[in-house]
């Protein structure tokens, strides 16, 4: 990107804060100017040459990733897959490397990257994004998504605040796919450590998304509080209150923290199973943010055997689909106040986490899920 583009694009986080966050970009998302683009001049080649090596070597390296699966008697060609599923990541993210100049031109050289007209181009350049990756976990992974019936009518109208359970990052999509069937775009909470992928840095926060510092509260509080201007009736911002991915240790360290602090809370959250203890923080912050939002909480059921990407990799093509449920709290049932809000807001995840435990004994019979 040229030099221009760069002086130009520190109205991200500058001058244009303010318009930005009319639009859904948060205001207070000040990062440095020179924090911004020193990350960018590593990460933004690093992936245009992981991309070119990649497409350059395949003709070597597939068939060379074949023999090993057939090596080791692995007739799933796992490692295949992971090669062919990385391939299209990388291209969808040099996509949007090489389109982001484009579209920071379309936008008057970034005078208007916050307007509503740019924020949908990025936002159907994302959509498009997802779309594909979702076709290729489906034929490369077999990752495929079932919805119960009953849930369909939880997921609209908007605006809404959509809650997610997190054990796999596949399942970080699993809200924008179910929200794009229905004409909708989505805009995440997010981990700042995932600005490292150009994609998310170049299109997800100029579609709209927040980028939030994992173990920094107040700051992260303090960035959702400016998503009050700009909510309207496409709004859907989707956060994983658990803040990381489920592990039964993270559980039991999570918990048992919980007890230290607040005994009555502990008490309450000790029985989860198959979920972390919400944090309330960011989820109470988007109530503040959206006080007309309705709630959306989104469970699901399938992942819970993959630690890891590479876990599910080894398991493809997945058998079963993904089971997906939903139900909807309207905005005056939420309580008002932050400690019946953290009341409300465990209640719902120990609903998460048993139909999750319901969810994997009818798919093992016989069995006691951990």
């Amino acid at each position: 990107m040229s030099g221009d583009e760069a002086r130009t694009d520190k109205t991200d986080t500058d001058s244009s804060a303010a318009r930005l966050g009319v639009d859904g970009v948060v205001a207070a998302d000040v990062e440095p100017f020179s924090v911004r683009w020193k990350r960018r001049s590593r990460t933004i080649p690093a992936m245009l040459a992981a991309t070119a090596g990649l497409l350059i070597a395949s003709p070597i390296l597939l068939p060379a990733a074949a023999i090993a699966d057939l090596a080791r008697r692995r007739r799933r060609f796992p490692t295949v897959r992971l090669i062919l599923f990385a391939m299209q990541y990388a291209l969808n993210d040099s996509a949007e490397i090489l389109l982001a100049p484009l579209l920071w031109v379309v936008a008057g050289f970034g005078t208007r990257l916050g307007s509503d007209a740019s924020i949908l181009r990025h936002q159907r350049l994302q959509a498009w994004s997802v779309a594909v990756l979702a076709r290729r976990a489906a034929q490369i992974l077999g990752v495929r998504l079932e919805l119960e019936p009953a849930a369909i009518g939880a997921l609209t109208p908007g605006p809404v605040i959509v809650l997610c359970r997190h054990v796999n990052i596949v399942d970080a999509s699993i809200p924008t796919l179910l929200y794009q069937r229905l004409g909708y775009h989505t805009r995440g909470v997010i981990m700042a450590e995932l600005l490292a992928d150009p994609g998310f840095d170049l299109i997800y926060r100029r579609a709209g998304s927040v980028f939030i510092p994992r173990d920094n509260g107040p700051e992260a509080v303090a960035m959702l509080q400016h998503l009050r201007v700009g909510i309207d009736s496409s709004t859907v911002m989707v956060i994983y209150p658990e803040g990381r991915l489920f592990r039964p240790e993270l559980r039991d360290r999570f918990l048992a923290k919980i007890a230290g602090i607040d005994p009555d809370r502990g008490r309450r959250l000790a029985g989860l199973r198959h979920v972390l203890p919400p944090r309330p923080g960011g989820v109470l912050a988007l109530l503040e943010a959206m006080p007309t939002a309705d709630v959306v909480v989104v469970a699901h059921a399938g992942l819970d055997q993959f630690a890891g990407f590479t876990d599910l990799v080894r398991a493809a093509p997945i058998v079963r689909p993904i089971d997906v449920t939903a139900w909807r709290i309207a905005a005056g049932d939420i309580p008002s106040d932050p400690a019946g809000r953290t009341v409300w807001l465990d209640e719902q995840w120990l609903r998460v986490d048993g139909w999750v435990d319901q969810r994997l004994i009818a798919a093992h019979p016989g069995t006691t899920p951990a």
